[in-house]
């Protein structure tokens, strides 16, 4: 395809363009001009195959004043100054300012941005659509539908379709598949389908269209398709037959399998169990055989596929280890099953992340003693985050003895092991309620006035049960609630409020009303909520200034160059990353910061979901609920969530700190959320074999110049 047309200022962006040659004039045409246009389809013919969507070409932003104050405006979260600029003259300024107002969310932005998308420059049309797709609600689908009939560059293709996943209705779903995409646009559409399904929004024709590409010789196409048909329920129910027909022509190592054993895991039946069985023993990948051990916890499988789980304890990959433990513990045991898991713990003494569900499962099938006398063990022996880790297992047991180490464990000064011990509690009072109602009444109250976020998180939640309102639950609520404060103490007083807006009455109420004032948008938004909740009504939360947040340094920024590394010394070997300076700046300088001043070094991953993330850098407390002591605000980037994309943790928008996580594989249900920021470059397989509490022995940031 030949150049013709302006490229904007920076001429060395490698993207290609061609108007559409039915009018010479879409340029920058309004929005009330694109609903008027014939309902023609000129896609781009090309042949190239379906990949992920290419991330955002440099603009020289860390060299450029004109593009620092269009991220000065985001970071102020100024919708008004954005508007404005993206009728810039300057084309990059036009692009900038919609990648910004993907973050800042401005709904009066949106007929702005749909006449971006008749812009002659293909960034500017792409950051639109992309900022399109990140809007929480008011985009129009036809106008979208319109663009794409006309549009000839692959990547605004690609957000354009992505917008309509995002944000359209049924009827644009159903007029999406009727455009008929080219085939490099299929993997796209696959995942399109997945984010509408996501939203509530299913279709047969949608449906009818992923089955039909279950066999695409596109790996990508073929893997998103299985994703949606894994992701969303709606879309594999009654579609079990096609899902194991598909599953018996697929190759061990495609990565299609792993989310079809998901969709297996949801629509099929016990049947299905063998079939199972035998991916979690054979497939190559280990992230494969974590679904087909999850697959059988819903399939009730029979003695010789549980056989199959009991083996996967010793699988060579200890999060595949877990997870069929995980699996085992929710099952019934034979005696036979429960002789097999006794040898197993017998030989594998040291194993606690994998004995702890275990624990859970011997206590669900009889075995109180053995349970008793590990947990009590590891109470003396073991570290705190072990002990912590078995307490789930005494919340089945009706013992005296149980009783007292779990009041014991309540009282406990290391927090992790206390907020054990109220998530145990909890569960043995979904199981016993109303049984000793006052006594769980107490302890939740006792470990909810500790004030602690992680208590809280875990406890008030628990204290919202109807059971105790008459025991003053909300007044033990609205007294823990006027100790807290912001910033440590977010999470914990968005979990005391969403429990008063449970309980309601006079006490709540007050509570909540006083909240709406509260200078953090995230405590007034959720005291808004609780008090709808508590009333019958609807509630709305003022608008008022964000929180303080650092402000960004070019300067240092460009001392860094646009992809830093960072590199992660951790226990298991050496994890290196490579940051999106240009697309994260604010992120990028805050976790370059951290780095920098040793801040993450002895820091440990808390949190290992497998096949999901690995979580840490929680200096503050070490357990998930710290913070830097300031918040950072939500970057969207154009940094899909797959697998080695790292994101930055959050309590909810705008609410960023110091945690960061790593995705194992494909989340792209986490895109727009989460700010992404960055990608493992090398090292991918250390991020593998991390299991919770492994630890960063030292962090460090390399300069780049590219």
């Amino acid at each position: 395809m030949q150049e013709c047309g302006r490229k904007g200022a920076n001429t060395r962006r490698a993207v290609r363009f061609c108007p559409s040659p039915v009018s010479p004039h879409l340029s920058r045409l309004p929005m009330r001009t694109w609903l008027a246009l014939p309902l023609v389809c000129l896609w781009s013919l090309t042949g190239v195959a379906a990949q992920p969507m290419p991330e955002r070409p440099s603009d020289d932003l860390l060299t450029r004043p004109a593009l620092q104050a269009v991220v000065k405006a985001q970071v102020d979260r100024n919708g008004a100054l954005l508007r404005e600029k993206i009728g810039a003259d300057d084309a990059d300024v036009r692009a900038r300012a919609a990648l910004a107002l993907a973050s800042v969310r401005d709904t009066s932005a949106i007929p702005g941005l749909l006449d971006l998308l008749g812009d002659s420059v293909p960034l500017v049309r792409t950051d639109a659509a992309f900022a399109l797709a990140q809007m929480p609600s008011g985009v129009p689908a036809a106008p979208l539908l319109q663009a794409l009939r006309f549009e000839r560059d692959p990547s605004v293709q690609r957000r354009l379709i992505d917008a309509l996943g995002a944000t359209g209705d049924t009827q644009s779903l159903r007029d999406l598949i009727r455009l008929r995409p080219p085939p490099a646009r299929h993997s796209d559409l696959a995942l399109t389908i997945a984010r509408y399904g996501m939203r509530g929004v299913t279709d047969s024709t949608a449906t009818t269209w992923l089955l039909n590409h279950l066999r695409s010789d596109d790996p990508w196409t073929r893997r998103n398709a299985a994703y949606a048909l894994g992701r969303v329920e709606a879309l594999a129910a009654g579609r079990a037959d096609t899902i194991r027909a598909v599953l018996n022509d697929t190759a061990p190592d495609d990565p299609a399998a792993m989310h079809l054993l998901r969709a297996l895991g949801t629509t099929g039946d016990a049947a299905d169990a063998p079939r199972l069985a035998d991916w979690l023993r054979t497939a190559p990948d280990w992230r494969t055989r974590v679904e087909a051990a999850r697959g059988l916890s819903a399939l009730t499988p029979a003695d010789k596929s549980r056989n199959a789980l009991v083996a996967a304890l010793n699988d060579g990959h200890p999060l595949v280890a877990r997870t069929a433990a995980e699996t085992l513990a929710g099952l019934d045991w034979s005696p036979d099953r429960v002789a097999a898991v006794g040898a197993w713990l017998d030989a594998h003494p040291r194993r606690w992340r994998v004995t702890a569900p275990l624990l859970l499962g011997l206590a669900r099938n009889g075995r109180s003693e053995r349970v008793l006398n590990t947990v009590g063990r590891w109470r003396a022996e073991r570290s705190p985050v072990a002990y912590a880790a078995g307490l789930p297992a005494l919340a089945p047991l009706d013992r005296p003895r149980a009783d007292t180490m779990l009041h014991a464990a309540l009282r406990h000064d290391d927090v992790r092991v206390a907020a054990a011990a109220v998530q145990a509690l909890t569960a043995r009072w979904e199981r016993t309620r109303p049984t000793n109602a006052e006594a769980t009444f107490k302890r939740l109250s006792a470990a909810v006035r500790r004030g602690d976020p992680a208590l809280l998180y875990h406890g008030a939640s628990a204290l919202a049960d109807s059971a105790f309102a008459s025991m003053g639950a909300a007044d033990t609520l609205a007294a823990t609630y006027r100790t807290l404060a912001t910033p440590d103490d977010l999470e914990g007083m968005t979990a005391v409020l969403g429990a008063l807006g449970t309980l309601g009455g006079s006490t709540a109420e007050t509570t909540l009303r006083d909240a709406l004032d509260h200078p953090h948008h995230a405590v007034r938004n959720t005291a808004a909520q609780g008090l709808s909740a508590a009333t019958d009504s609807t509630v709305t939360a003022a608008a008022k200034p964000l929180p303080e947040t650092p402000s960004i340094d070019w300067g240092a920024l460009q001392a860094l160059g646009p992809h830093p590394r960072l590199v992660l010394e951790t226990n298991r070997g050496t994890v290196t990353i490579a940051l999106d300076t240009e697309q994260a700046p604010q992120t990028t300088q805050a976790i370059t910061r951290f780095a920098q001043e040793g801040r993450y070094d002895g820091v440990p991953f808390h949190r290992v979901v497998p096949n999901f993330v690995v979580q840490g850098g929680d200096f503050a407390r070490r357990d998930g609920f710290g913070g830097p002591g300031f918040f950072l605000r939500t970057e969207a980037t154009r940094i899909g969530h797959r697998r080695g994309t790292i994101g930055m943790a959050s309590a909810g928008t705008d609410t960023e700190g110091s945690q960061f996580f790593v995705s194992h594989s494909m989340q792209p249900h986490l895109d727009g959320s989460y700010t992404a920021f960055g990608r493992v470059t090398d090292g991918m397989e250390v991020v593998d074999r991390l299991r919770a509490f492994d630890r960063i022995e030292s962090a460090r940031v390399e300069a780049t110049d590219e």
